[in-house]
């Protein structure tokens, strides 16, 4: 209840606490400390008397103050049939509605966030070949909101299968730092090569396909050969891949 509203009332009718606590036959005391403080809580039954004497709808007593909402006729019905079981029943019924509670909790836990758009890159990035992973050929591509893509690219060539399948889409972060057994989008003179990186203790890059009957199309950069390798994005896969054996 609004305290400055019952002031506020009180002056419009021009009437005070002192008047009004007679004709309620309440002691004075009490309404003042209503009138000290907004979201007090008041007695239900009080509040009514109040509103019932200064003519006043409830409503406008309570403004501004979130009331909550009374039982609908089935919630009624249901309470109405809850007060007639015996203890058993009674403990029976809340050990329901604490399960269902708790299954209504984990489904809302568990709705996806909203999506986001990000771009994909329309001309087929091969697996170890060609890729526009830069550029305008693209189109819109939906993923999840609290995904960590902000771009994608569809695979074209089975040298990273079973983890990356011909056609599918590749999710990737750009600016990722990328270890030893990560998958990426690599520039390597001239070419973007979807491959799984490792660096040896020397600082040979080596650039592996995941499906190693395409071993054919591994990379290996010599620290000294001088070619350009640059990293334009990491894939995000569910699980790592590991490396081959050597």
């Amino acid at each position: 209840m609004r305290g400055s509203m019952l002031k506020e009332i009180l002056r419009e009718q021009k009437t005070n606490i002192n008047e009004l606590a007679r004709r309620l036959n309440v002691p004075a005391q009490t309404l003042y400390s209503m009138v000290k403080r907004d979201n007090q809580k008041v007695d239900f039954d009080l509040m009514m008397r109040i509103c019932s004497e200064l003519n006043v709808p409830v409503e406008r007593m309570c403004e501004d103050v979130t009331v909550p909402a009374l039982p609908d006729s089935d919630e009624f019905s249901m309470l109405s049939r809850y007060r007639r079981l015996d203890e058993w029943g009674r403990e029976l019924t809340k050990l329901v509605i604490d399960r269902e509670l708790m299954r209504c909790e984990s489904t809302a836990e568990a709705k996806p966030t909203a999506g986001k758009i990000i771009p994909l890159y329309t001309t087929p990035a091969a697996a170890g070949y060609a890729s526009p992973a830069l550029g305008d050929d693209y189109e819109d591509y939906e993923v999840s909101g609290d995904s960590k893509a902000d771009f994608a690219v569809r695979i074209d060539g089975d040298s990273m299968e079973p983890y990356i399948k011909d056609g599918s889409v590749a999710l990737c972060k750009r600016g990722a730092i990328i270890h030893d057994g990560d998958v990426g989008l690599f520039f390597v003179d001239g070419d973007m090569k979807c491959k799984q990186y490792c660096q040896d203790s020397e600082g040979n890059v080596y650039l592996f396909s995941a499906n190693r009957e395409r071993s054919d199309a591994d990379v290996h950069i010599s620290a000294t050969s001088g070619i350009t390798l640059l990293c334009f994005g990491k894939v995000l896969l569910d699980k790592s891949i590991p490396l081959p054996e050597a």
